[in-house]
């Protein structure tokens, strides 16, 4: 009886470290983390997206241009306003304003590439209007 009590006990707790072990299940499709229509970003934070219309040349040359604008005096100044009160709008509008000051001034053929931005924004904006969709579900 001893014997058999041992091993019984010896099962369960083998059975109990192999589930411990074992891969957790799928999550809900309905849990699951949204990565579609994030675009190029690649989890850096405030990185615009590229627009459609775009070439990728602009593209590169846009980027390149907004690096460099980073060393820009006036966004810098902007940059320390807004860090000094990161729930100021206005002092992150500023920021933005600044950047592409900055990058017109480097290269102002680089216009049509803020108004594709704008454009992009605009119509981002009026995501989820329609049948509910894009509104969180309400707690109970």
């Amino acid at each position: 009886m001893k014997l058999k009590l041992a091993f019984l006990l010896a099962l369960i707790s083998s059975a109990g470290l192999i589930a411990a072990d074992a891969p957790k299940p799928d999550a809900p499709k309905g849990d699951a983390p949204k990565t579609e229509g994030k675009g190029d970003k690649k989890g850096k934070k405030g990185a615009p997206q590229k627009p459609e219309s775009v070439d990728e040349a602009t593209w590169k040359k846009f980027l390149d241009a907004s690096k460099a604008a980073s060393e820009d005096a006036a966004v810098k100044a902007a940059e320390e306003k807004a860090k000094a009160d990161p729930k100021d709008a206005d002092a992150r509008k500023a920021v933005m304003e600044a950047r592409k000051a900055a990058v017109l001034k480097a290269d102002a053929s680089l216009e049509s590439v803020f108004k594709a931005l704008e454009e992009a924004r605009a119509k981002g904006k009026g995501k989820g209007d329609k049948k509910g969709e894009g509104k969180k579900p309400e707690a109970k």
